[in-house]
């Protein structure tokens, strides 16, 4: 009996020591490590010409990955095809121009990543499939390809009926 009481006894030192490494193993992951991907919502979009006059072949994709948290949407375009370089790019939603994308190459081809923070309805409208890219383009001013976001994938489940 002695020896199973001397064998499951441990001295001051050696708990203190395994205390304090049970707790640096606890604080080291936070909480938001674990969750911060979980919320990320995916979205995706083909672009077609925007609308029955254009005449093009251009094709492309769009990929975002939207946080309900902070609202910020990050994304890449990709472009190639199209009937003259690219004169100017932008988000709508359902209509009107929202955020402007700067900084792509005015070019036929390309790829560009940014990203934007979403207001509140509009991140409602991203979730509803209002929102799209538009790419304009020197021949055809008006836009020449455009591609509607869509919901790919979510791992994030809204409470309170929306973000």
């Amino acid at each position: 009996m002695k020896t199973i009481i001397k064998f499951l006894t441990i001295d001051p030192q050696t708990l203190g020591i395994s205390i304090l490494l049970i707790l640096v193993g606890f604080t080291s992951c936070k909480k938001s490590d674990t969750t911060e991907m979980s919320n990320m919502v995916s979205y995706s979009g083909s672009f077609v010409k925007s609308g029955d006059a254009v005449v093009t072949s251009a094709t492309g994709t769009v990929t975002a990955t939207f946080d309900p948290t902070t609202l910020g949407l990050t994304y890449t375009l990709s472009w190639n095809g199209l009937t003259s370089n690219a004169a100017n790019m932008h988000f709508h939603d359902a209509g009107p121009v929202i955020y402007p994308i700067t900084g792509f190459a005015t070019a036929t081809t390309g790829t560009l990543s940014g990203s934007v923070i979403l207001t509140s309805p509009q991140a409602s409208d991203l979730a509803a499939g209002k929102i799209y890219v538009q790419i304009h383009t020197v021949n055809i001013p008006a836009g020449e390809i455009l591609a509607t976001l869509s919901r790919s994938s979510s791992n994030y489940t809204p409470t309170g009926g929306g973000y």
